[in-house]
């Protein structure tokens, strides 16, 4: 042990690199490595103390504690040792009382002007205090995680969504550093709080994923986004909007757009969904629609994302917001065949690399044959799909590989070669003579990055709730 001690100092700043790789924890944990290693020796806990790039980021785990005085003084003596290096601050805890009021005041005041990344938990009054009248400075920070909740003492009214209940307007004093944004509104938000006054402009990455918008406020945000890479939305199609006004589908254009995830809530709604949108770099696209009933699901409302788009992983989630019913092939008494229609969404693909259908959504028999020629998805090495038997999948993916290592194979004709998948068999009982067979025939194609198989099984009534 007295060697590793006296290893050299550019040495151990090295382990010590690695080894605090995650925030300094307020108060700290018996686990946390500063505060186990800094009690391995003087001299070790004199170069972790001396280095500020090892205290410059602070995660406050809690808020009650027995000696908050205590706290605070501990939380002074770390942010002390950060020097002037930028800082990442999560407050995990909501900010009210007085010692959240001690912690703005008395910690993350004196030192805001150097703060880069902040997250917290607040209410509305807590927000407020941060960026609201008598708001605190922070004229680097770059990056905001902001997740709103109500205060046990607040009254059920608090907790409705009003005109006016959280102006988002006051991200304004922000400053212009400010790239990215994520939100979450746990008690909901009205659509006229999502206004124009938000710096919308600025951000390259905004994430709404958990902050269920109206359709017309997705299009105001949208439009303002020129600098949007990375985009993260919640869309209900049942919430109205804030004047009453129906919502005008209009073409937008967002240049810069490379990763779209959008949540659908009911968007069969307005079938109209929206116009044809620019975005001339969106590699990556992510889409989950959840319908409320027995809604027949038409693959075609995607097509509107990728018009025009270079997308390379695509992935397609359909749920049942009741979760009673879901629309899955029949195979032993199981609920009605039902197959998605994608051939248009497919062809308008080309360069898709990733295809992940999520559990529930099918390929009918024309879709493989095409895939396994080439004339669907020609450059597709992943793919995740549901069967209700497997074999059609399983004889899509050799043909496939086979035809691209025949003769000529290269050429636009042929397709490349599977290299993983993922397969869900959703029916009713799969005995162990079945799962045997499938899992040699999935070996037997010898993909590069092997494959995933498992089992949904489906209630043998109609009537009987499916489980997932």
């Amino acid at each position: 042990m007295a060697s590793v001690k006296n290893l050299p100092k550019n040495l151990l700043k090295r382990i010590f690199d690695v080894s605090f790789q995650g925030p300094a924890g307020l108060p700290p944990q018996r686990d946390d490595e500063r505060r186990i290693l800094t009690q391995v020796c003087r001299r070790w806990r004199r170069i972790i103390l001396s280095i500020p790039a090892y205290w410059s980021s602070f995660d406050f785990i809690q808020w009650k504690v027995p000696r908050p005085q205590n706290l605070l003084q501990l939380a002074q003596e770390f942010f002390g040792r950060s020097g002037d290096t930028p800082l990442a601050i999560c407050l995990r805890g909501s900010l009210h009382g007085n010692l959240g009021h001690d912690i703005l005041e008395f910690i993350i005041r004196p030192h805001a002007r150097r703060v880069w990344f902040l997250s917290c938990w607040v209410t509305k009054q807590g927000l407020r205090t941060l960026i609201g009248p008598g708001h605190i400075d922070f004229p680097i920070l770059r990056s905001i995680d902001v997740t709103i909740i109500y205060s046990s003492d607040d009254t059920i009214a608090s907790h409705i969504p009003v005109r006016g209940s959280m102006c988002l307007d006051r991200f304004q004093h922000l400053g212009p550093s400010l790239r990215q944004l994520a939100l979450r509104v746990l008690d909901g938000v009205h659509p006229a709080d999502l206004g124009l006054q938000v710096p919308w402009g600025q951000f390259t990455r905004i994430d709404l994923e958990h902050t269920p918008i109206h359709a017309d406020a997705f299009m105001r945000i949208i439009e303002q986004s020129l600098l949007l890479e990375d985009g993260t939305f919640c869309i209900n199609f049942a919430l109205r909007s804030h004047d009453g006004r129906a919502t005008t589908f209009r073409r937008i254009s967002v240049p810069c757009l490379q990763r779209l995830h959008l949540r659908l809530i009911e968007p069969s709604l307005d079938a109209r969904i929206f116009g044809k949108p620019a975005m001339p770099v969106l590699e990556d696209l992510l889409v989950e629609r959840g319908e409320l009933g027995r809604v027949i699901r038409d693959l075609t409302i995607y097509e509107t994302f990728v018009f025009n788009a270079p997308i390379k992983y695509l992935t397609i989630a359909e749920y049942s917001l009741s979760m009673t019913q879901w629309l899955i092939p029949r195979f032993n008494h199981s609920p009605r065949l039902t197959y998605q229609e994608m051939d248009g969404i497919l062809r308008l693909t080309p360069n898709l690399t990733t295809l992940y259908l999520c559990p529930g959504v099918f390929m009918n028999a024309l879709v493989l044959e095409k895939l396994a020629t080439g004339e669907f998805l020609p450059v597709l090495e992943k793919l995740a799909v549901s069967s209700a038997t497997g074999w059609d999948i399983i004889c899509m993916v050799r043909r496939k590989n086979s035809e691209s290592t025949s003769p000529g194979g290269s050429s636009a004709a042929h397709p490349v070669s599977l290299i993983q998948l993922r397969l869900c068999i959703m029916r009713y009982g799969l005995d162990e003579e079945d799962k045997v067979a499938l899992e040699g025939a999935l070996k037997a194609l010898h993909l590069l990055y092997g494959y995933t198989f498992r089992h949904v099984d489906i209630p043998r009534r109609e009537s009987q709730p499916l489980t997932f």
